[in-house]
This record gives C-alpha cells, structure tokens and sequence, in this order.
C-alpha cells in the first residue's frame, strides 16, 4: 500500500526519498570498484578503523604537546610543570604548608569574639590540643561564673581569659611551625 507521499508500511518513519536519489548508487549496492566511494548518509555512524588498530595521526601531539622531534616518542604526561615564586611548595605528603599568623590570627580573633580558644590548633592538625583548650577554657568560665557570686570571680575570670589568649596564641604558632615540619619530614 504506497501512499501518495511515497511512504511504504516497510519503511514507514524514514525520510522521504529525495528527487534523483536512487538506493543502487549509494556504496555498498552494486558499486563497481572503479567509482570513487561516497560520503555515507546523514546520520550514519561513522567509519571506524578496525580493532586494535592505530588512531590515525593528524601531525599533532595528544595533549596539547609539541611534537618531539626527530620522530621521538612523546612524553606521556605532557610537559614538566613549572614551579613559579607565588605557589605552594610541594611538602612531599601532599599536605598544605600551615601559616603560622593565621593560626595565631584564629586564636585571637576566636577567643576575643566568641571565648572560644582553640581554633588555632585545629587549623595547624593539632585536634587533641585544640579541642582541650576549647573545653577547657569553657569549664574555667563556669566555674569563674560561680565564683562571681563571691566576688572572687570578677578577678580570676578576665586573668583566666589574658591568660589563654597569651598561651593558646604561643601554642598555636609553635602547632603550625611543628606541622610543616613533620609534612617535609624534617622533624616529627
């Protein structure tokens, strides 16, 4: 049953067919070997090259290189990677270098903003230290809290807080110092 629009129940969803066209001429059909091969149809997969054979070389390197010279294997990882002045050094662990004023900036900010000591240490990978100076410092303030109704605690309170922020600060900058060193392996 053909239609008046060319279309079959066999190939019913196909694109119409086009003036002139004719399925013989297409390569593959009855093409004799001396006719030069045609460009496959629009929306046919393209032709691959077979199993385990080599990708065609277009005269440049993969990745982006330079090609070597001399026919010379390429480097398989690219070019080198340059080390410039404003990057950080590499620690050997992958670790990241500590800042020591940051960490004594995260300790006085922290415990002037918030009484909270501690962060510092965090920053720097000393956890154990950090979190005791946090807690202990809290439970110092409760027990100068309970102190105030005595009087007692409006002297040891802000000395326990000068007091911190003296130490913990120290701590904080020697946490850091230790941590690039035990990162470059230089000292544990």
């Amino acid at each position: 049953m053909n239609g008046s629009n060319g279309y079959s129940p066999a190939n019913y969803g196909a694109p119409p067919p086009q003036p002139g066209f004719d399925p013989a001429q297409q390569q593959g059909y009855g093409v004799s070997p001396s006719q030069p091969p045609q460009q496959p149809a629009y929306g046919a997969p393209p032709q691959q090259a077979a199993y385990g054979a080599p990708p065609p070389q277009q005269g440049y390197s993969p990745y982006g290189a330079a090609p070597s010279p001399y026919g010379a294997a390429p480097s398989p990882y690219g070019a080198p990677q340059v080390q410039y002045p404003g990057q950080a050094m590499n620690m050997g662990t992958g670790a990241n270098p500590k800042n020591p004023g940051l960490a004594i900036a995260l300790e006085l900010l922290g415990g002037f903003f918030f009484q909270t000591f501690g962060v510092g240490h965090l920053y720097a990978g000393n956890v154990g230290m950090g979190l005791g100076l946090m807690f202990g410092y809290w439970v110092l303030t409760a027990i100068n809290v309970v102190l105030c109704f005595a009087l007692v605690g409006l002297v040891t309170w802000p000395l326990t807080w000068v007091g911190f922020m003296i130490l913990s600060s120290i701590t904080a900058n020697n946490a850091a110092k230790r941590a690039n060193l035990r990162a470059q392996g230089l000292a544990v």
